[in-house]
Parts: structure tokens; sequence; C-alpha cells
């Protein structure tokens, strides 16, 4: 069958999380993604670990599927020719070393399409290329502090505490894989490739939208407001005799649904709560009120008794039943494959279905250098005897 993005090639220099999950998103929908590693020690999320699956971080292996390892060291000049041929016959290029590392290595977006004018060279930062911040090393918790992430990201009256998920490599990895598409099919237009450059900061400023669109409008600072939201309520989760709820009352209609079934009749056309609005002024005594009542039932109670009057709710999982949930398992959610240290695995599959052309995990995380050999052969024709002269050279490294 053929795949979405199989007519693309795609040299990954990327390392840690941000690059590697934006190159992933490509590879799992059929791009060749080939991922260059200096010798020895490569990608350095090979050793963010324990656990381990033979050499390399569970970490690792789970980000770096349906990939191609090459050992080339970019500092040396054999090393670093090798990688410009490579990208003679490259669609895509991604990177997110330090800002200016890549020009200082004579591997830049400059020097890169004076080989090839019609690469998409997309470089992820911490901060984005320019600016007074440009030259700062971030990593996924600096730049959740940064943003105001972690400001609102918390319960009330606290500190604020980081996202339990990288979120802000994350965001930034999905937002160059769907910048480097948008790069693509515009040079399907033009002829021209482009430099993309994609700021972690950005991207969180970007889920943080709302967030800044209701300060600008009413000047109030947002704090950490729990599992609750300012713009809806009841929006949040809640104690009950069991495990905690989550309920989502999205509308004044849905609210006079929802206060029958909660015994709270006297509530759905009190003016301090029969909309919205006046909810909101009133928030705190409608959480508690809520919260007592809540506590009368079992989850299971209540959610057999929400559930069909179309109330939105839902259980608070934690991450041994999510991987066992029966939704999860319903849809296949968990794709297993063969490792050559684990042994059978599972990891999240690709993130959305295509029904023509799917994505999926084709093989696993590469070791390093893995292909070393067979890259440098099938795409630059080299002999067994001039890969053995680079490897004796220090060029590229000894795997493959």
């Amino acid at each position: 069958m053929a795949l979405a993005l199989d007519d693309l090639t795609v040299l990954d220099l990327s390392h840690a999380l941000a690059g590697p999950l934006a190159t992933t998103l490509l590879a799992d929908f059929g791009a060749r993604v080939v991922k260059v590693e200096p010798p020895g020690t490569g990608d350095i999320s090979r050793a963010w670990g324990p656990p381990f699956h033979g050499r390399d971080s569970t970490y690792f292996v789970n980000l770096n599927r349906n990939k191609k390892s090459v050992e080339i060291d970019l500092k040396h000049p054999e090393g670093k020719e090798l990688l410009l041929r490579l990208a003679e016959r490259a669609d895509v290029l991604v990177e997110n070393y330090r800002v200016g590392t890549v020009r200082k290595l004579g591997i830049d977006c400059e020097a890169v399409r004076a080989r090839n004018p019609a690469i998409v060279y997309c470089s992820i930062s911490g901060f984005g290329q320019t600016g007074p911040y440009r030259d700062r090393a971030a990593m996924d918790l600096i730049v959740q502090a940064e943003s105001g992430m972690i400001s609102v990201t918390g319960e009330p009256g606290s500190h604020g505490v980081r996202c339990g998920v990288s979120i802000a490599d994350m965001t930034a990895g999905m937002h160059a894989a769907f910048g480097i598409l948008a790069a693509v099919h515009s040079r399907r237009r033009t002829g021209q490739g482009q430099f993309l450059d994609v700021s972690m900061l950005e991207s969180q400023l970007g889920l943080l939208d709302s967030t800044i669109a209701t300060y600008l409008a009413d000047g109030a600072v947002p704090t950490p407001m729990g599992t609750a939201y300012k713009a809806l309520l009841p929006y949040q989760t809640f104690r009950t005799r069991t495990q905690d709820i989550a309920v989502a009352v999205g509308s004044d209609a849905l609210w006079r649904t929802f206060c029958p079934l909660l015994g709270i009749d006297e509530m759905r056309d009190d003016p301090r709560y029969a909309t919205n609005r006046a909810r909101s002024e009133n928030r705190e005594s409608l959480i508690a009120r809520l919260q007592e009542v809540f506590l009368t039932r079992t989850y299971e109670e209540w959610e057999a008794l929400l559930l069909p009057a179309g109330i939105p709710l839902g259980a608070i999982n934690s991450i041994d039943r999510v991987v066992e949930h029966p939704q999860v398992q319903a849809r296949g959610v968990l794709a297993e494959y063969e490792h050559p240290a684990a042994g059978r695995m599972r990891s999240v599959s690709p993130y959305f279905r295509m029904s023509e052309t799917p994505g999926g995990v084709r093989s696993p995380a590469p070791l390093l250098g893995e292909h070393t050999a067979e890259v440098l052969r099938e795409d630059l024709g080299l002999s067994g005897g001039e890969i053995e002269r680079l490897r004796k050279a220090g060029a590229i490294g000894r795997g493959g």
C-alpha cells in the first residue's frame, strides 16, 4: 500500500524530543527519515533512562521508530561533505541544535540550499533564531516557565507546576511537522524550498492564545485554577464516594438538564446560577454546593445517571488504567512491534486515522549507526572500500 508521504526523504539532525517527534510524525506516514547521529554517543536521549532496552532508553526507542540511523561526524571535513551530499538528494532537513551551531559546522540553511535550493530546512529552537533570547539554551521546563504555562497550571493558590508531559517540546514538534508539510506543498507549486524557524516559546503561546486574549480583554492576570476553566462552569473535577469525576456543563441548556439530575432543581432558575455569566460570578458557592452533592454517590452511580442525559463526564484514570481502557483496546491505539533488544513492544500509534493511506509502526527505533553503510551505499553510491576508509578516517561511526 502506498503511504501518504512515501515520496519524501528527510534528513533528521535533531535530538531529544521536539525535532525527533516532528520527524517521527512524518515517518509514521511513510517519509524516509535518515537520522544523522554523532558517532559513539548518538542522540542524547539514547541515554535518558532507566528503563532501557539494551543500550538505548525506552524514551529513545519509543520516539524514533520508522527511521534509519547513520553515524556521521559533522565536525570532520569529510563527514560534513557527506551530509551536504545527502542533503542534495533530500526533500527536508530538520535540526534543533543550539542557535548558531549549524553555521559554525558549515551546514546551515544557506550552505545546504546552495547545494539544493528546493530543500525545506527546518530549525527548531527554544526561543527562535532572532531576538534577545535566541542564544539561550532551552529545554521543556525552561520554556514552560518563560511562556507563562507554569503560571496557569496547578491548584488555586499554588505557585504553578510543570505540565505532566513535555508539552513545550511536543507542541513545537507538531508545529514543525505541520510547517514542513505546508512548505512541501508550496514547493510543489513554486519549485522553491524555504527556511522554517520553529520556536518552542511561540508554540506554547499558541496554546495559551485564549488565555492571553482574555488577559488583554479584562486585564486580570490568570492564575492556576486546578481542573476548572474560567470561561465555563461547572467545568472541572469533583470528588465522589469512589473516584474523581470530570464534568463539563458547556451551555445553559445543559445546565437546565443537569440540575434535576443532581437533585438541585432550586438552582436551575436561581438568578445567581441560571446563566454561565452568573455562575462565573458566584463560582465559590456553586462549586461548594456541587461538591457536597457529588459526594453522596459513587462515580459509577453518577455515570449511570448523567451519561444517558448527555452530560459530558469522565473518570480520572491513571496510566495503568488507560493502557487497558476499553476504548483504547477497541481502537487498537497501542501498536505492537518487535525490537531487537526489548522483544515485543507496545507504543501509541499515529495520532490520526487515514482511510486510504494509514500511518503505522513499520520498524523499531534503529540501533546507533545501524544503517550507515546502507544509506551511504544506496544514496551516494559509495563502495564498501570507501565506506571503510571513511570509518578509519573518523568521518563516520563503526555501526552498520
